[in-house]
């Protein structure tokens, strides 16, 4: 069986990390809407605050699909594991851009554009609200290939993978035939809705999420080093390093 430990005392340390990362950026500023409501904003539209909103989301997401998987919420688990790889896409896209220096590709400029874009507040306001097209994970894992010929890695090969995965999540996402015959207990003949109630099924479910806490990790440190956060870069990195040589990381 193996030590999920390291992995759970982890996650344990990412509000920290991310509340350290948000604090140049706070408070937040008031933006007083209509009817007396009051907006939050970060106190800066910028890239970097691109960075520390997805990664704020991303260790949110990754803190609760670990309280799902532990509570047997499968499905749900995956759905949610799925969302936070999109953020850790995100955060590489901008980040790699800010790192490399110049102008941005145009789809990373969109999307931060359309990052700050404030929402329609009224289904009269999103009708006579032009459609938006916005940037598909394709244009933004882009970055990825880029960084991985930097590092003289098979970016290609790298896709595919990516590509596989994602295609595995996102049957969670929308509710798949399979991820829906998953949930059949054959012993009880009755479809388990309350949680799954195999011990080792759940397990499986930990792993994937301590996986995914990986590409977290990664996003985190890439982060800190573009927005020069020294303390929660090194952590971060520190981290990594010791996930690399432990399983369940070490041979993922």
């Amino acid at each position: 069986m193996t030590d999920f430990s390291f992995g759970r005392k982890l996650i344990d340390q990412l509000d920290r990390w991310a509340n350290e990362l948000a604090s140049p950026l706070l408070p937040p500023r008031e933006v007083f809407e209509e009817g007396n409501e009051i907006r939050l904003e970060f106190r800066e539209h910028i890239p970097h605050s691109v960075l520390i909103g997805k990664s704020i989301r991303a260790v949110s997401g990754i803190r609760a699909a670990l309280v799902l998987a532990d509570l047997g919420y499968l499905a749900e688990c995956a759905a949610l594991l799925r969302v936070v790889s999109d953020f850790c896409t995100e955060i590489t896209a901008v980040g790699e851009a800010l790192n490399r220096g110049g102008k941005f590709p145009a789809a990373v400029q969109k999307f931060v554009d359309q990052y700050f874009i404030q929402k329609p507040r009224t289904p009269e306001d999103l009708a006579e609200t032009e459609r938006t097209r916005y940037v598909s994970r394709e244009e933004l894992m882009k970055a990825d290939l880029r960084l991985a010929e930097n590092a003289q890695i098979d970016g290609e090969q790298m896709r595919i993978v990516r590509r596989f995965l994602n295609m595995t999540y996102d049957a969670y996402i929308h509710g798949s035939y399979e991820t829906t015959m998953e949930l059949y207990d054959p012993l009880t003949g009755r479809f388990m809705m309350s949680g799954n109630a195999s011990a080792s099924k759940r397990e499986e479910f930990v792993e994937a999420v301590l996986l995914k806490l990986h590409e977290v990790i990664v996003a985190i440190e890439f982060t800190a080093a573009v927005t020069a956060n020294a303390s929660i870069f090194n952590a971060a990195r520190e981290a990594r390093h010791t996930m690399d040589a432990i399983e369940p990381w070490k041979n993922s």
